[in-house]
């Protein structure tokens, strides 16, 4: 990629100013430099004095890259991490891309949430010092174009690989992000993950400790605050706080009490539904409750005995330009969770 002249980086603040504010990024290095190069693509062929119309202001699905061009430009601009050069193995599997889209109804999704609050209420999660890291390990799979520099044209699933994170308990420090066989630094202010093109801070994750323990503590007093905290997000009022769910509880330590609040707080949005079975990345099968936003359904999947939480899935449910219906368009499934001193530690547990 041709290093961007200063005219190309001016306009590619501009347009970072007009994007959603990103959460903590998912997107492997690849994928991230990919999604760049269509972006300086883009300005270069765009005149300066063009205005995006309301329309192109959206945003993209949490996991799948199945948007419009801007979508290029909002990865881009979201990008807030850097490779530390340091490499490790890769565990990649493929899985099938494609699966049966299964039946929902909106009928018992708040009898499931409910024991869900239930069961996490009752679990007593580690106390994360002021200076330690929240250490998480995952298998996660994401899609990517079939075609280079192309957005929203047919889409497949990368193979389900291995992924851990560690995020400081303190928001002002630095995380790190080990996937795809490379070491990833997120980088942070006191006020949440810096998007540098930006140049100022930009939404904290819904995970931070601080934030966590500054949560309401009634449903209806929470999803206000949601709502709020997503307000103006893509992919829509109700979805991008269906989203925010699922931010808050994957990558996070949450106290039992507050992870209770938060399911509580997901049964009263509008359009959750209720999937019988799920399949997360590892395998796992397990009851979901689900939302579904242009065409593609979010499923958060619990173990059908304990009620715990899983990981997650995102499907299309109608065929579209990125795929058919069925078409997986990301999957992920928590392994640990546990504390640790130093970023870059391994949990005693988990050193052999």
């Amino acid at each position: 990629m041709n290093a961007p002249n200063n005219g190309e980086d001016v306009e590619r603040q501009e347009l970072s100013h007009l994007l959603p504010r990103p959460g903590t990024p998912g997107l492997s290095p690849a994928r991230s430099q990919r999604l760049e190069e269509y972006l300086m693509q883009e300005v270069t062929q765009t005149s300066a004095h063009t205005q995006p119309s309301p329309a192109v202001k959206r945003g993209m699905p949490r996991w799948s890259l199945i948007s419009a061009p801007i979508a290029a430009m909002a990865v881009a601009a979201a990008v807030v991490a850097s490779t530390t050069g340091t490499t490790h193995g890769d565990d990649s599997v493929a899985m099938a891309s494609v699966i049966k889209v299964q039946p929902a109804s909106a009928t018992g999704t708040t009898a499931l949430l409910t024991q869900v609050a239930d069961a996490a209420g009752k679990q007593k999660a580690p106390v994360v010092g002021a200076n330690q890291f929240i250490y998480v390990k995952s298998k996660v799979g994401f899609t990517h174009q079939v075609k280079q520099r192309t957005i929203g044209g047919p889409a497949k699933l990368d193979a389900v690989h291995q992924r851990e994170v560690w995020l400081a308990a303190d928001p002002s420090k630095d995380g790190l992000i080990r996937e795809g066989g490379e070491d990833i630094t997120i980088h942070n202010s006191g006020e949440g993950i810096v998007n540098p093109d930006a140049g100022k801070p930009q939404n904290p994750r819904p995970g931070t400790v601080p934030q966590i323990a500054s949560l309401p503590t009634n449903p209806d007093a929470l999803l206000k605050q949601i709502y709020s905290d997503t307000r103006g997000q893509a992919p829509g009022k109700d979805a991008a706080a269906f989203n925010w769910v699922g931010d808050a509880v994957s990558e996070s330590i949450v106290p039992g009490n507050v992870a209770s609040i938060i399911w509580r707080a997901a049964a009263k949005i509008p359009g959750v539904v209720l999937v019988k079975d799920s399949v997360d990345a590892a395998g796992r099968h397990g009851e979901a409750i689900a939302h579904v936003s242009n065409g593609e359904r979010t499923e958060y999947i619990f173990d059908r005995d304990t009620h715990l939480f899983l990981g997650e899935r995102s499907y299309l449910i109608k065929d579209t330009p990125e795929g058919k219906a069925g078409m997986l368009t990301g999957t992920s499934a928590i392994l640990s969770r546990n504390v640790v001193n130093k970023m870059g530690e391994l949990p005693a547990d988990t050193r052999a």
